[in-house]
């Protein structure tokens, strides 16, 4: 649409000039206004771009018009049209805010060339609006990023610290509301075992999915995530050609991801509202869910440390178990050695003393009787050498 034009003059015959001759082409609407009070009323209505007023008007004049412009703060520039030889009224025109002046009889050369000098410093001034208001549009947004940025800083630092997976999935879940707004959460792990995805955690989830908490699940965008390993962010129609999205309006899922494989999905959605999530919303995701793929990570790594700790001081209790029994075992085993050795030595040193002078039947009997121990101290170092088996 074009430049809107308010005429305001009760001769038509000016009113026609204007409207035929200076403002003719398509880039112009023109309204009219035959008097004060006509002109005000369409000021209610409307917001013309440029106002050509003339000074003299039956009932209100024309700077009673200006008067009242200023009261209720109308922002379009006047050009007013005078007598030729009329220069205080001009003066006094000015002073109440008129942007020109053109002298009757009107050349249409002349309101031409003063209604494009005004209406090019009403582009300018448009202009100049647009680009402060992109400006503090940019700015804010800039601002906006920058605190989404620092608390996902810290969000991402608090996460990464926790030990325990039902804390971190918790926390995880609360930023990614926090930062999207939106109805819904959740996150779903890869099952090592069986490559199903599980759906170990979610907030504010609809009643449908809140029975499949903990349980493998079946959902078309996680798995295009799982696979693509890159984010998704769908919404209206488009979400709902996959039966994972019937029941919802938009949503973004973002994989996470461990050494170039996808472990997981972090997902979003408004099943209530309808409103859409933008990339903006998928890239503080996307940070958000790197934080989480490293503490789930961490948390996975320190858990299986802690076992394998466990695992090795179990060990070890058994190791000295077992070493303290073996000691036992050889000291009751020489101990039990020790009485028929020192029986035989002091046998045979008492045969090797008195041999001589013994029958054949006593030095027989004697040394059976050596034998004997020397058969027991033989049978306890046999025993000695099948130790107790150590616990496994």
């Amino acid at each position: 649409m074009g430049q809107t034009i308010l005429i305001v003059d009760d001769d038509p015959d000016v009113r026609d000039l204007l409207r035929e001759g200076v403002f003719a082409g398509d880039e112009y609407r023109v309204l009219e206004a035959r008097d004060g009070p006509d002109a005000l009323t369409l000021l209610g209505q409307e917001s013309p771009d440029l106002i050509l007023l003339d000074l003299v008007l039956p009932g209100l004049s024309g700077m009673d018009v200006l008067v009242a412009l200023a009261s209720h703060g109308v922002q379009a520039p006047v050009i007013v049209m005078t007598e030729d030889r009329d220069l205080s009224a001009a003066v006094e025109a000015f002073r109440l805010g008129a942007a020109d002046v053109v002298a009757k009889p009107l050349r249409e050369a002349e309101v031409a060339a003063a209604a494009e000098r005004v209406l090019a410093q009403v582009r300018m001034r448009h202009e100049r609006d647009a680009l402060v208001s992109e400006l503090q549009a940019a700015n804010e947004q800039l601002s906006a990023q920058v605190t989404a940025l620092s608390t996902l800083h810290d969000i991402g630092e608090s996460v990464v610290a926790l030990r325990d997976l039902e804390s971190v999935f918790n926390r995880v879940l609360e930023a990614a509301l926090s930062l999207t707004h939106a109805d819904h959460a959740m996150l779903l792990l890869r099952d090592e075992r069986s490559d199903s995805l599980i759906l170990r955690a979610g907030q504010n989830l609809p009643l449908a999915m809140l029975d499949r908490l903990g349980s493998a699940v079946r959902d078309e965008l996680a798995d295009l995530v799982m696979q693509s390993r890159e984010p998704l962010v769908a919404s209206g129609d488009g979400l709902r050609r996959f039966k994972a999205g019937r029941d919802r309006y938009a949503v973004a899922y973002i994989p996470l991801i461990v050494q170039s494989a996808a472990i997981g999905v972090l997902a979003v959605g408004n099943h209530q509202s309808a409103r859409a999530f933008d990339q903006g919303h998928a890239r503080l995701l996307k940070i958000l869910a790197s934080y989480a793929a490293m503490a789930i990570v961490s948390v996975r790594l320190s858990v299986m440390l802690d076992q394998r700790s466990r695992q090795l001081a179990q060990v070890q209790q058994e190791l000295h178990a077992w070493q303290m029994q073996r000691r036992e075992w050889f000291r009751e085993g020489f101990a039990a050695l020790r009485p028929p050795l020192e029986m035989a030595q002091s046998a045979l040193v008492w045969l090797e003393q008195n041999a001589a002078d013994l029958p054949v039947e006593v030095l027989t009997l004697h040394l059976t009787d050596v034998a004997v121990r020397v058969r027991e101290a033989l049978a306890h170092l046999r025993a000695l050498e099948q130790p107790p088996a150590q616990a496994e």
